[in-house]
């Protein structure tokens, strides 16, 4: 039986133990990673990745004073497949995982590493589009700055959404409804925890399973024992028990 092609890799990453521990990884538990060089910097993995042109690319989110973002955008279309690497469990995770992008965090463990590699050798794998790149740069800076639009994946793109104008999320199974002030429902394929983890501590709040809501856009609330809100739009949604005080925190600190 003949044996796969070696994957040719190059790794982007600007700590040396970092670089050192990836390629150990892969020489000891993939030897069918043929990994060509590796460098520090924006600039050196743009000439390094234009020379070798790998099939992969291991990037590092930061790199010093820039991102790997710079490097992609520089790149263009004509770039390999990616997988990011990153040492921030926090929002560069919830940002990549909501781009459907693949990942890898430091430490990173082999059977993770292993499940990234499997991906890319599947021939029935999709290649990685311009806008989930497009996406999950525009989801890194909602975390950097207010104001900031979300990139939302669509069936046919992505539709860019000012963050402030969300009223609320609904959950329809592996879908939520995003309601926007006025527009029409937008129906995104991301389960409604995943906008959770995006949102949560910018004034969105899971007031009950089915339901995030944005307390910006919260016209009145009517008591009970969990209560309700009633929404701009005039929308009623119930409010858990066990969520009240933390939606009663919400609304004073408004």
């Amino acid at each position: 039986m003949p044996h796969a092609p070696p994957i040719t890799a190059v790794i982007v990453d600007d700590e040396a133990h970092c670089r050192e521990a990836l390629t150990g990884l892969l020489q000891q538990h993939f030897p069918a990673v043929d990994v060509r060089g590796a460098a520090v910097d924006v600039a050196g993995a743009l000439e390094l990745v234009r020379h070798e042109k790998p099939a992969l690319l291991f990037l590092d989110v930061e790199l010093g004073d820039r991102t790997g973002f710079d490097l992609l955008e520089a790149l263009g279309d004509e770039r390999p497949h990616v997988i990011f690497t990153t040492a921030h469990e926090g929002y560069a995770v919830k940002a990549i995982r909501f781009s459907a992008l693949d990942f890898l965090l430091k430490p990173i463990d082999p059977d993770e590493l292993r499940a990234a590699l499997d991906k890319v050798g599947q021939r029935a794998h999709p290649r990685q589009r311009p806008d989930q790149f497009i996406a999950l740069m525009r989801n890194m800076l909602l975390h950097a700055h207010d104001g900031e639009r979300i990139a939302l994946p669509v069936a046919d793109g992505l539709e860019m959404v000012e963050v402030g104008s969300i009223l609320r999320c609904e959950s329809d199974g592996n879908y939520t409804h995003v309601h926007v002030k006025g527009g029409k429902p937008l129906l995104i394929a991301r389960t409604l925890k995943e906008f959770e983890d995006l949102l949560t501590g910018r004034g969105f709040i899971r007031v009950h399973h089915a339901h995030l809501i944005n307390v910006r856009h919260v016209r009145r609330y009517v008591r009970g024992e969990g209560g309700e809100v009633i929404m701009d739009d005039g929308t009623s949604v119930m409010v858990s028990r066990r969520k009240k005080r933390e939606l009663m925190d919400g609304l004073e600190r408004l």
